[in-house]
């Protein structure tokens, strides 16, 4: 989306296999909670029974570490990333959301100075977009250099910039 003066870029959508896995894991998380249930309902402890109350907080506790690690790995899965840029009041915001539900705070900036790609040890290149004053925002993640050349040129042209290639850190160089 852009107008006058806000700019808005979105992160890529996340691949089919990363979706199905955090798909996978919101229905276990739904299954803990059945068990959660049933453990506690239907198993048919003796909760005034000392024996029987640290034998059901055992295998509740369990259940729970799972059921917290199935949810957060889940959520993490499929939070998604935006930037929002008003030029005209010199903020941005970078703005996770899950579905309609989003966060995140304004901050000043004085300007932008140009767009980067750069590998990191991982091999993993790394699309930032840089201020005057040293400061950066980590956009996104590609596997491949021509993606992330691509998403780079597209955010350069946004914003009429130049887009510094330091896929090789040893020979970095501005693009045409």
């Amino acid at each position: 989306m852009k107008s006058a003066d806000t700019l808005i870029l979105n992160q890529m959508n996340r691949s089919l296999i990363v979706r199905i896995l955090a798909a996978l894991l919101f229905t276990f998380a739904c299954f803990l909670l059945f068990l959660i249930y049933f453990i506690t309902f239907k198993i048919g402890y003796d909760l005034s029974k000392e024996r029987d109350f640290v034998s059901w907080g055992k295998d509740l506790k369990s259940v729970l570490v799972f059921l917290i690690l199935a949810i957060g790995l889940g959520f993490y899965l499929v939070k998604r990333k935006r930037i929002i840029f008003n030029t005209k009041t010199h903020k941005y915001k970078v703005e996770y959301y899950l579905g309609p539900f989003y966060w995140g705070h304004w901050s000043d900036y004085e300007a932008l100075k140009m767009v980067g790609i750069f590998k990191n040890s991982k091999g993993i290149y790394e699309v930032n977009i840089w201020f005057t004053n040293s400061r950066h925002l980590k956009f996104e993640r590609f596997h491949n250099e021509e993606d992330a050349l691509a998403e780079a040129k597209y955010i350069a042209e946004l914003f009429t910039l130049k887009v510094w290639n330091a896929s090789d850190p040893k020979k970095g160089y501005y693009l045409d």
